[in-house]
């Protein structure tokens, strides 16, 4: 017994001595996954697009590591050198496409971040053995390392599109007041001016809408099941396509908007009975106060209705739209017409090139020189707050009840394309711009009122970061 429990002991020794040295490796190859993953996801949010976001992300992966890892049994920090922090513009591009922040060819399609400890300098995934060197010199020291991909499979656009009113990203539009008054337009649209996006065509008579496929490969047609009701209720509710991103590569539209899913848009109103979104994805406003609305304090000298009414004729647009009249000439347009105006945004003023930053407002006492009207202008009154917009005023808040608010709820993403289109019910389209619209009220089957916020940069409307390999 005793010689049999002396060759067992060596045996069971053996034993143990692997499980230690195996259960060393697996406890830092676990470390250096989380600490690849955390550091993945505090870069990816930084992948605007630019040469600057990218240096950011560096910066925060590096942070992530040195402060937030498991490292060594959670005693202390690592260090990530640029070597282990590379960046592509697909997560499932080949190794030789991953590229360091310094060499990056085109820092706006660098949009997935990879952290991969193996190439970190100093090397963090040796395991020095206890008990398998006593076997063979080579197992004296063990190798392992983390992996991680991180980026944004998603772009905060509404899957709804319109025409863009003009080509031109800016332009001048001159209203001789007097004063004279020298506005900035963005693809044709006046900020402060409440939108019906169900009736808008600069080239027709008829209105123009289009359903944003988004689910299908960009620069191909997409399949109709892509396109169902019930395939695109839950990105309507949510305000995002499965794109990374779009750029100049055409996109599948499909003419017209499919009017049972208007429902959907007013879930940003804490609005559910009528359509299939969920609180929880798709929440409401922090304010649902509808513009206009039932108020003594209304901010404005006449009443109105959600938006500016159309313009008729070739092509539909606005009255706030029409082509300015010259100095002296009585308007005939009613002042009620127009819209709730400035609800969210505020008219601009041209100047070429672009300030840094943005254009600078007009000043209140403009709107008779930008909205002129019979038997007088819309203006203005004091219940018009000193700084700031009605939307975000106390004086116009409603809170949503049962359910937790996100501000900016209201303001939808919408693709701006390069119109006219071909015929047909499904076609490709190229996007000139994403503006930003503002909601005044909940949707119907015929209105979807928008007041024009100025213009979204694509880049910037990502989605959350996840982890994607």
């Amino acid at each position: 017994m005793l010689i049999m429990f002396s060759i067992l002991l060596i045996v069971v020794l053996g034993f143990i001595g692997l499980a230690l040295d195996v259960g060393q490796v697996i406890g830092r190859k676990t470390e250096l996954q989380n600490l690849a993953d955390n550091a993945a996801l505090a870069a990816a949010p930084e992948l605007v697009g630019t040469a600057a976001g990218l240096a950011n992300a560096v910066t925060k992966a590096k942070a992530s590591a040195a402060g937030q890892s498991l490292y060594r049994r959670r005693m202390q920090g690592a260090l990530l050198s640029d070597d282990s922090i590379r960046f592509a513009s697909a997560a499932d591009a080949p190794a030789g496409a991953w590229h360091a922040a310094g060499a990056v060819p085109d820092p706006a399609r660098a949009l997935f971040v990879r952290v991969d400890t193996r190439d970190n300098l100093p090397a963090l995934g040796q395991v020095t053995t206890a008990f398998l060197g006593a076997w063979s010199p080579a197992l004296r020291t063990l190798d392992t390392s983390g992996r991680a991909v991180a980026g944004r499979s998603s772009l905060r656009i509404t899957p709804l599109a319109i025409c863009a009113l003009s080509a031109a990203p800016a332009s001048l539009r001159t209203n001789p007041g007097p004063p004279e008054r020298r506005e900035a337009l963005e693809f044709g649209f006046r900020r402060g001016v409440a939108y019906n996006l169900f009736n808008l065509n600069p080239h027709g008579a008829a209105p123009e809408h289009f359903l944003l496929n988004p689910l299908g490969p960009l620069g191909a047609i997409g399949s109709s099941a892509q396109l169902s009701d019930a395939s695109v209720e839950p990105f309507i509710c949510s305000g995002s396509v499965l794109h990374t991103a779009i750029g100049a590569t055409p996109i599948h539209v499909h003419r017209p908007f499919p009017t049972a899913l208007w429902p959907a848009f007013n879930a940003r109103f804490n609005q559910y009975g009528a359509n299939r979104c969920n609180p929880v994805t798709a929440p409401p406003d922090t304010n649902i106060r509808a513009f206009p609305n039932a108020l003594s304090n209304w901010w404005m000298n006449v009443p109105s209705g959600s938006n500016a009414v159309a313009s008729g004729g070739t092509p539909l647009l606005t009255v706030a739209d029409l082509p300015p009249l010259a100095a002296g000439t009585p308007a005939s347009i009613a002042p009620a017409s127009y819209g709730p105006l400035w609800s969210f945004a505020k008219a601009v003023q041209y100047a070429d090139p672009k300030p840094a930053g943005d254009y600078t407002a007009f000043p209140n006492s403009a709107w008779a020189s930008l909205y002129p009207g019979l038997p007088t202008a819309p203006a203005s009154n004091s219940f018009y707050p000193a700084s700031g917009t009605p939307y975000g005023s106390s004086a116009f808040l409603t809170a949503p009840v049962g359910n937790a608010g996100v501000a900016q709820r209201r303001v939808l993403h919408i693709a701006l394309l390069a119109c006219p289109l071909p015929a047909g019910s499904d076609v490709l389209a190229n996007v000139l711009g994403i503006g930003r619209f503002f909601m005044t009220a909940p949707a119907s089957a015929s209105v979807l009122s928008g007041e024009f916020a100025g213009m979204a940069d694509e880049l910037a409307l990502g989605g959350p970061a996840e982890l994607l390999r």
